[in-house]
């Protein structure tokens, strides 16, 4: 049975925001599980909600120093990296604001992920980020009294936030052809839907459950037809 790590942020952790309870939850790892079992899979978690790339690099080192013993490692990063600090861009809409991580450093760590991973006889595969809904995400960021106003004189257009998502996602699409590594295009199998928001929660930024039955099937079915058993 070939040996799977995940490591990214709350996409892969399963996490949906429930609109009844007002809260995040996670949803039932165990259909992931299930599904590995049965491709041949023995998958391992190393998610964390709200992870970025750099400490994602950290908690990759962290594993390599206590034996990753796997054959395959999902890298699953981007969506909290594109993401700002709204309480400052509200407090400050005239100033410059940069993302959690800028997109240099984003491409740099990735990379060296990739690069650590060789080292060690891994073979990484990438993911590109599902789509977000901007105006949502704007509505939910701003639901405990944020200025919405000044947010969007600093966005000047609130679509602004999914083209900068969009951005991140193509930059890890790009890393992929450039070092020769698989890309799991989740993206695509969320744009190819014509319900794709439906598949979004409310916050406008997490899959809700159906939307991760649909990475599920995508997982599934890349198993299938590329990595080799």
């Amino acid at each position: 049975m070939r040996k799977m790590r995940i490591f990214g942020d709350s996409i892969m952790k399963r996490i949906v925001y429930s609109e009844a309870e007002n809260r995040y939850k996670t949803l039932p790892f165990e259909s992931v599980l299930q599904v590995c079992q049965r491709l041949g899979m023995e998958v391992r978690d190393n998610t964390m909600f709200g992870c970025t790339v750099v400490k994602g690099m950290q908690l990759l080192k962290r594993a390599i120093d206590k034996g990753l013993s796997c054959d395959y490692t999902i890298l699953e990063f981007g969506g909290n990296d594109c993401d700002f600090e709204w309480k400052e861009i509200a407090d400050q809409p005239e100033s410059d604001h940069e993302s959690k991580t800028p997109l240099p450093v984003f491409t740099n760590t990735l990379r060296s992920m990739i690069e650590l991973l060789h080292t060690h006889q891994v073979e990484p595969l990438l993911m590109t980020l599902p789509p977000i809904d901007s105006e949502r995400y704007l509505e939910h960021i701003c639901r405990d009294g944020l200025n919405k106003k000044a947010i969007l004189s600093w966005l000047t257009d609130v679509q602004v936030i999914e083209r900068y998502q969009e951005l991140y996602s193509l930059q890890i699409a790009k890393i992929a052809m450039e070092t020769n590594t698989r890309l799991i295009d989740i993206r695509s199998g969320f744009l190819a839907r014509k319900d794709c928001a439906s598949l979004i929660c409310k916050d406008g930024i997490h899959p809700n459950e159906k939307g991760h039955g649909l990475i599920l099937d995508m997982l599934v079915d890349y198993r299938k037809h590329q990595v080799s058993a």
